[in-house]
């Protein structure tokens, strides 16, 4: 039987994961982890653009999808049933897109608090079965990255355990719930890692720039 931690949507049915022979969260973990490092290399080396991150439904999907589709047979798919946690699963897919609109106005908004927003707004509605936090969490930071801003470097095996900066975590979040997204911004602080804004493309010599037609 699979224990859960404080938080975490109890794993009740084990009939989508694709990799036989788990007995133990801790190998689950590891398959996890693999699979979420894949899902990270693609996003955050080399250039990002609008383009590999396009920030719209089906993106927000497919991420889940790249973090866990090696693992689970359900990654990038909505849940179907109202859990624990989140609304209600009828709610999701509207919840989804009222959040990619209020981002268009969020230009003026500090980055902690930016990431902040995205990161509770996204694992609070809760789209699918497992993996919101994690998936939550990178959603912010290709966010932070894609506009050239620090990102947030998460202690995964602390946010995933019982420790005190998951006691944080999770407060952080029950703040949030009420309006109050200073302890949200106070972590993501805590554990940013300064990245450079990524450098203009140089123009070259010698050629006109191509408009495109509207």
């Amino acid at each position: 039987m699979w224990k859960s931690i404080p938080g975490d949507t109890p794993i009740d049915d084990l009939s989508g994961l694709k990799v036989k022979g788990i007995r133990l969260r801790k190998e689950l973990n590891l398959h996890e982890a693999e699979n979420i490092l894949q899902a990270a290399q693609k996003y955050f080396t080399g250039r990002l653009t609008r383009r590999k991150a396009p920030f719209d439904f089906v993106w927000l999907l497919r991420l889940h999808q790249e973090m866990f589709g090696n693992v689970w047979a359900w990654a990038g798919r909505l849940r179907q049933f109202d859990t624990n946690l989140g609304v209600p699963y009828r709610q999701i897919e509207g919840r989804l897109f009222d959040l990619l609109q209020d981002m268009e106005y969020w230009h003026d908004s500090p980055w902690p608090l930016q990431a902040a927003m995205l990161h509770h707004r996204s694992v609070s509605i809760h789209p699918f079965l497992n993996g919101n936090g994690r998936w939550s969490r990178m959603l912010a930071n290709i966010w932070q990255r894609l506009n050239g801003q620090p990102y947030t470097l998460w202690p995964e095996a602390t946010v995933g355990e019982q420790s005190v900066v998951r006691k944080e975590y999770l407060a952080a979040l029950r703040a949030a719930d009420k309006g109050d997204y200073e302890p949200m911004q106070e972590l993501h602080q805590q554990f940013t890692q300064a990245v450079e804004a990524p450098a203009p493309r140089p123009r070259k010599r010698g050629r006109r720039p191509r408009h495109k037609r509207d």
